[in-house]
């Protein structure tokens, strides 16, 4: 764990307020967990901790690396969070992270950061690896511009809303394997069941047991704590390929069902 930070649980806004000191400068999460397990966060958590700081004169930071760039189908994850809620579209974090999908896969990281901050960090002030890279950025625009020309924030809502409903009948199918489903467009977990036989009396989490298993049937997952795994698939999936995915992870699960 990084130096001066209190972990404190998520969604849970007395808990943040507790954990505040006098030393406290800012409240860093992430719009929808990622190693966490995939958690949204709730509306009211989100304005809860912006009038926090506002009240508190902190600063709200906000890590998009994972749940950003038009992965839930929109640019950042709590633009998603937020549709029509009311005063939703007034929220706005004081800086934003970002990196890996920025280059669509060419290394590149970015921090934004509110105009009235602006000026606090300049160039040489701190450091980036990746800062500063004409190249990158020659990607990174023209992957903004595939973006928009093939309507892959449309698609990443219709194709997660797909994969989400099928993973939600497969726990209702297979209860004793999966038993619950969430996430917001291609951001996707799933957890399992506890005690499932078949992945009992290993001494590897069940979610990388779970993992492996989608691994050697031709699927790329990833685990997300001891129980849950992440679907994080190309913005640009097809129909076809998520149709391709779920047979696969239903194959799977119904072996292990068995």
């Amino acid at each position: 764990m990084v130096q001066g930070f209190r972990q404190v649980p998520y969604n849970d806004l007395n808990a943040a307020r507790e954990a505040l000191s006098p030393a406290t400068v800012a409240i860093l999460i992430e719009g929808i967990q990622g190693e966490g397990g995939i958690t949204t966060a709730a509306p009211d958590y989100l304005l809860g901790l912006r009038q926090l700081c506002d009240e508190k004169k902190l600063l709200l930071l906000m890590d998009g690396v994972q749940c950003g760039h038009f992965r839930t189908g929109r640019f950042q994850s709590f633009q998603r969070i937020l549709e029509g809620v009311p005063n939703g579209e007034r929220f706005l974090p004081d800086a934003i992270a970002m990196a890996k999908a920025l280059g669509g896969g060419f290394p590149m990281g970015a921090f934004w950061v509110r105009d009235r901050y602006a000026d606090l960090l300049g160039a040489g002030t701190h450091g980036t690896t990746f800062g500063g890279t004409p190249l990158a950025c020659a990607v990174a625009l023209k992957v903004l511009e595939v973006i928009h020309r093939d309507k892959l924030a449309e698609n990443a809502r219709t194709i997660g809303h797909y994969l989400q409903s099928e993973l939600t009948r497969l726990a209702g199918k297979f209860p004793q394997v999966l038993s619950a489903v969430r996430g917001l467009g291609l951001m996707i977990g799933f957890e399992l069941a506890s005690n499932i036989p078949a992945l009992a009396g290993n001494e590897k989490a069940p979610s990388i047991q779970f993992v492996n298993r989608l691994h050697e049937a031709g699927l790329l997952a990833i685990p997300a704590g001891n129980q849950k795994l992440r679907l994080l698939p190309p913005l640009n999936l097809r129909q076809q390929e998520a149709e391709e995915g779920i047979k696969v992870i239903e194959a799977v699960i119904a072996r292990l069902a068995g």
